[in-house]
């Protein structure tokens, strides 16, 4: 599952869920970046920051990767955040060894 959000200042980020991990592609005028996060490390409950959803570590303070609320369009973007958010649980669910 991918998704692709455009914003004027922020650039282009892309998402993508992979089995057991997110990866993220921010491209922006003055930078470039390009992370892993994988999902049994992600709380599957995120945070509303302002125009942003955060997905937060369980273990580190701070946001691993944001996205924009409701970019490209909220049906798409509700889709990947409940995907992400059931990964999150089920990977931290495998690792833990709770069935």
């Amino acid at each position: 599952m991918k998704l692709v959000q455009k914003h004027l200042l922020k650039g282009t980020r892309e998402f993508e869920l992979r089995d057991d991990e997110v990866r993220v592609r921010i491209t922006s005028p003055f930078k470039k970046k390009e992370l892993s996060v994988p999902l049994a490390i992600l709380n599957p409950e995120p945070v509303i920051n302002k125009s942003e959803l955060d997905f937060h570590s369980r273990v580190k303070c701070g946001p691993m990767f944001s996205l924009l609320i409701n970019k490209p369009d909220p049906a798409t973007f509700q889709a990947f955040v409940d995907a992400v958010k059931a990964g999150a649980q089920q990977q931290f669910n495998d690792f833990a060894g709770i069935q």
